[in-house]
């Protein structure tokens, strides 16, 4: 049954079992077994959550302990707690992922029992959502969590009838969750109520759902890449995209490209409101909404002249001063701005007296003298070097005591000092500002 992941995996293999108890991913444990027997290099550990939400949740974990002990299998238990809120089941999962990813090892690969009637549910829920490609895509064989950690899905190809008749078979023991009937919960509504009825009808439909999610796979990879050649010749920073060019591209275009920038960057997929009110007061009525902006969970999307910002939340720090007192050594700043450090690749400022309270600041209401008695508000400044509204205030301002010497990386301010033979010193912000 799992034959072809066999065939995929290096048979030193370290695997990390996702278990329930129940009997789609006690199948999967028993053929793993069996494998096992076959490639006795396999490395095999099963981890349990325990929900705590079901009276029973105790005996099930029990359970999990006494068949991995059988079958001489170590097993991780972990109990979670769950937030009742309206969606519940979808908190369930995050959570579970979380703290399963959490106790995976170095290039250990995850497996779930995920099978077919599972893709045909979740085509539904994706149907009820109002999904794209994306979600109609379904559940992947195989997806990456991070560089060194894989997710596989051996079963997804098996009805779960196939999974019923092959444990009772081999006269396996499984636990069957109650909850599974509750229909107040969309999944079991969609198993219990539609696709059960649907099946009396049309006994192939599961099947035939899995080669339409297949179809939509391959057709959203496709567009992807597209996307992704397209969206190359318009990136500023991953983070800033320039708008200016893609006028000449139809609308339908430019709304997929957005998406796209926003599903590849920020690893989420937007809804078609978010898309549709980013194109509508950020590229097509800009000049009416100036100062509107597209709010996401942490980050939002602005405009500032011909390009789009992806920026990240970040709290207020213009009323904030560090003082550098050791300035031989980095001095850190706040908010994931890098550090600003003294080194030959600087720029060239007058070096401090000895009593002056070196220290950095993010705000100014004074003016600034930019040549002999010429004095400008900042704003101005920020407006000249291009400076986006939102990162104005993230702008390290150098000061020896209360003056005002340095806009880093951007000005040095013209004072009595840098017009005689004055002590230097050099000084470079290492930062990655235009990620935020």
């Amino acid at each position: 049954m799992i034959t072809e992941f066999i065939n995929l995996i290096n048979k030193n293999q370290s695997i990390l079992l996702s278990y329930s108890g129940g009997l789609d991913s006690t199948v999967l444990l028993y053929q793993l077994v069996q494998w096992k027997k076959k490639y006795p290099n396999l490395k095999l550990r099963a981890i349990h959550i325990d929900h705590q939400i079901n009276i029973k949740s105790y005996h099930w974990s029990k359970h999990c302990q006494k068949i991995c002990k059988i079958i001489n299998i170590p097993l991780i238990i972990k109990q979670i707690t769950i937030p009742n809120t309206n969606n519940f089941q979808e908190n369930a999962r995050k959570i579970r992922y979380k703290i399963i990813i959490n106790h995976m090892n170095k290039n250990e690969i995850l497996l779930t029992a995920h099978h077919l009637d599972d893709q045909c549910e979740t085509l539904f829920l994706s149907l009820k959502r109002g999904s794209g490609l994306s979600g109609l895509s379904g559940i992947s064989y195989v997806k990456k969590i991070d560089e060194n950690k894989t997710l596989f899905r051996p079963l997804l190809r098996y009805k779960k009838k196939q999974l019923y008749q092959w444990a009772i078979s081999n006269n396996l023991d499984w636990i069957e969750d109650n909850s599974n009937f509750n229909n107040k919960y969309d999944r079991n509504f969609i198993r219990n109520k539609i696709i059960k009825n649907i099946e009396k009808k049309w006994p192939f439909f599961q099947k035939n759902c899995y080669k339409s999610m297949q179809i939509f796979y391959i057709q959203e990879k496709s567009l992807n890449q597209f996307l992704d050649n397209t969206l190359l010749k318009h990136l500023v920073f991953k983070n800033i995209l320039n708008i200016q060019n893609l006028q000449t591209i139809q609308q339908e275009t430019q709304i997929l490209l957005i998406r796209r920038w926003i599903q590849k960057y920020k690893k989420i997929i937007p809804t078609y409101l978010q898309i549709q009110n980013i194109y509508y007061y950020l590229m097509q009525y800009h000049q009416k909404y100036t100062k509107f902006t597209i709010p996401f969970k942490n980050f939002k999307i602005s405009r500032y002249k011909n390009m789009i910002f992806q920026i990240d939340k970040h709290k207020s720090i213009k009323k904030k001063i560090i003082f550098w007192h050791n300035y031989t050594r980095p001095l850190q700043l706040p908010e994931q701005l890098g550090q600003i450090i003294q080194n030959k690749y600087g720029t060239k400022i007058p070096k401090p007296k000895k009593n002056d309270l070196v220290n950095i600041r993010f705000q100014t209401n004074k003016k600034i003298i930019i040549f002999q008695n010429y004095k400008t508000p900042i704003k101005n400044i920020w407006q000249y070097h291009n400076i986006p509204p939102w990162n104005r205030n993230r702008i390290p301002l150098l000061f020896y005591n209360d003056t005002l010497i340095y806009i880093i990386g951007i000005l040095l301010i013209d004072h009595p000092k840098k017009n005689n033979n004055y002590k230097s010193w050099n000084i470079s912000w290492i930062n990655n500002i235009n990620q935020h």
